[in-house]
């Protein structure tokens, strides 16, 4: 089934700094075994993205594969590490989600609160509201 995914991130740096990530996309929803899939491209400084968004009944795991290709997962009250794969190398990332509210009824709405950290680089708190319209 076609659907409209938007998803709007918001970060906060190690200092406080704000920065806003807005996406929009079509993409393709299908269920299997219990679970929700979704699945969008995008295209970003010339480079094309895919992204899969698997959502269970208490755990999100976001994909990326393209020029950087990760894996996400979001439960609530873990933390979790993961890798993240770039042109300049491959990092690990760890992820502790302090709330992730899933309402899966005719549109789907996710909210996601976790703070980030890219081992001896990076520190911050990530907000994502993902919505999924039918």
């Amino acid at each position: 089934m076609e659907v409209k995914v938007n998803i709007h991130t918001i970060q906060y740096n190690e200092y406080g700094e704000r920065n806003d990530i807005k996406v929009r996309a079509t993409g393709t929803l299908y269920e299997k075994k219990d679970n929700t899939y979704v699945i969008y491209k995008e295209i970003e400084d010339g480079n094309e993205t895919t992204t899969s968004i698997k959502i269970e009944s208490d755990k999100v795991t976001i994909k990326r594969f393209g020029e950087i290709n990760s894996t996400m997962i979001f439960k609530e009250n873990q933390t979790i590490d993961s890798s993240y794969a770039t042109p300049q190398g491959m990092f690990v990332v760890e992820t502790k989600t302090t709330k992730l509210n899933i309402f899966n009824e005719d549109d789907i709405i996710i909210n996601v609160d976790y703070s980030i950290e890219i081992k001896d680089m990076f520190k911050g708190r990530n907000k994502i509201k993902i919505s999924i319209c039918k």
